[in-house]
């Protein structure tokens, strides 16, 4: 665990680079909660590969907390792009761990495993918090000692624009039937008790695009209390490289089998699997579409590129 480094005490950002969390930073925090309290120690975990345009916005939104217990863990899939010497210049303050060929939720898991911290975060490569995030967590996970998890607001951007009008902003309660329609919980403001990795809950490591809301509906089918805290904000970027950008028939698979399995779950009461069951063949039909184009948007140059 380290104390979050003052703003002039990490590498100058790059140029052209200012504001959150580039030349401001959030004000450090006294060494005890406002009750005398030490506060929990946070370990954010980072999945990472060859995203060498964000990841250093998402380190520096986990540095500049000014919280004075913090752990980043970055597990590197073998990126080739150039990150590997960023993140060398973090190397003070963020452990960095290669493991060539694990997929996402295999190096998610493998930093869950390692994490020392009470609180523990799961942030995108190519997203970030905002500013007194950790502060706001702490204090909510103080407030609310039976809650498990506890998650807050994230606002959707478009590429390195992060400014209004947002794609999406989203910031409700978890509801069951909120997560049949839409993934209305998301990880990019989200916070873990560690008690959640001790009982041995972690992601699917086969699971590459559905293992958030896997994830999610697994704890609460298990008992897990959900805390909406609104004044933990978190950023989520869409970009040409993100894996929700281009359509493909695995990304779709993945959420069937989900909502498959939904519809049988004797934990859910029968309106809601009902529910899954619409909410199916909904999914089925937008996919159905989505390749469609996909493949009309491959042929088409190739018919017309003779003529």
């Amino acid at each position: 665990m380290i104390k979050c480094p003052a703003l002039d005490e990490l590498p100058a950002p790059p140029q052209g680079k200012s504001g959150w969390p580039w030349t401001v930073a959030s004000e450090p925090l006294p060494l005890a909660m406002p009750g005398g309290a030490p506060w929990p120690a946070i370990t954010i975990v980072t999945p990472h590969l060859n995203q060498q345009p964000f990841i250093e916005e998402t380190i520096r939104s986990i540095l500049l907390q000014g919280y004075p217990a913090v752990e980043h863990i970055v597990v590197d899939g073998g990126s080739t792009d150039g990150s590997l010497d960023l993140l060398a210049r973090y190397s003070p303050w963020v452990r960095c761990i290669v493991e060539k060929g694990e997929g996402q939720s295999a190096a998610a898991n493998r930093g869950f495993r390692l994490a020392a911290g009470e609180l523990i975060g799961w942030q995108n490569s190519d997203d970030f918090y905002g500013p007194g995030a950790f502060r706001e967590a702490a204090l909510a996970a103080a407030r609310h000692p039976g809650s498990d998890i506890l998650h807050g607001a994230v606002r959707g951007f478009q590429g390195h624009l992060c400014q209004p009008p947002w794609l999406f902003e989203s910031g409700r309660e978890f509801s069951r039937r909120r997560m049949l329609r839409q993934l209305c919980v998301m990880n990019q403001s989200m916070f873990f008790r560690r008690r959640i990795f001790d009982r041995g809950f972690f992601l699917q490591d086969h699971l590459h695009f559905a293992m958030d809301q896997e994830f999610f509906w697994r704890l609460s089918l298990e008992g897990c209390h959900y805390r909406l805290v609104p004044s933990i904000t978190g950023y989520y970027r869409q970009h040409d490289d993100a894996k929700s950008t281009r359509y493909n028939v695995r990304g779709d698979l993945e959420p069937y089998a989900l909502l498959r399995s939904l519809t049988r779950d004797p934990r859910l009461d029968r309106p809601l699997r009902l529910e899954a069951r619409r909410q199916l063949r909904i999914r089925f039909l937008k996919s159905f579409v989505s390749a469609r184009k996909t493949l009309l948007r491959k042929l088409v140059p190739e018919l017309v590129r003779p003529v």
